[in-house]
């Protein structure tokens, strides 16, 4: 690599670096603000990493768990660590486990009854250009509850889904998930935002 581009690409990462710092600051309200914990775990060297191969997808990335965060209340803290090339890892910690209702018919005796999000929401993710959205891998955070002919029975959601926009420009989650009771996968499109954004509304 020359100077001028290693000049070039050290100019970017700070560019990025900002953007993203700014970004993070702007996710929580003045009464969160002191709460949230935002962290770049060996930042500047992914950075410079990032900025090499382009920004515009870590960027995009970003923008999506913002407007995500902002949506989400009792957040304790929020760390944010870029993956080169162009991954972020996720890890938010909530004080209180939240319960979403979100009733959907899936089969004959099998319903839907709520999404739950647990004190902790851990994932990878990957922006995804052809959809638009994150391809996020999920290690925790997340689960389906479900009432059957067995009684309830919650099933968390690993691996892989989807968060991306609908035609309203909110953010919803497309996921893929085995069902007690039935062979094949079952996908799902969850409003999240507009499930918290209720959520909070009950809670005022």
């Amino acid at each position: 690599m020359t100077g001028s581009e290693e000049s070039e690409t050290a100019k970017m990462s700070r560019l990025l670096y900002s953007e993203m710092e700014r970004k993070l600051q702007d996710m929580f309200g003045p009464e969160h603000r002191t709460a949230a914990q935002i962290a770049f775990g060996g930042a500047w060297q992914s950075l410079n990493k990032m900025a090499h191969h382009g920004k515009t997808s870590l960027q995009s990335a970003v923008e999506m768990v913002n407007d995500l965060a902002k949506d989400f209340s009792e957040v304790e803290s929020f760390n944010i660590t870029p993956r080169p090339p162009a991954e972020i890892e996720v890890d938010m910690r909530l004080k209180n486990e939240k319960e979403l209702p979100f009733k959907q018919k899936v089969a004959p005796f099998v319903e839907l009854e709520s999404v739950c999000i647990a004190n902790r929401v851990h994932f990878q993710a990957l922006f995804d250009k052809e959809r638009n959205g994150l391809r996020c891998s999920f290690n925790e955070g997340f689960s389906l509850r479900f009432k059957t002919f067995l009684g309830k029975l919650t099933v968390p959601i690993n691996g892989n889904a989807v968060l991306m926009r609908d035609p309203s420009k909110q953010i919803v989650m497309e996921v893929s998930t085995k069902v007690p009771g039935i062979d094949l996968p079952v996908s799902f499109t969850i409003p999240l935002v507009e499930l918290l954004r209720e959520a909070r509304k009950r809670s005022t």
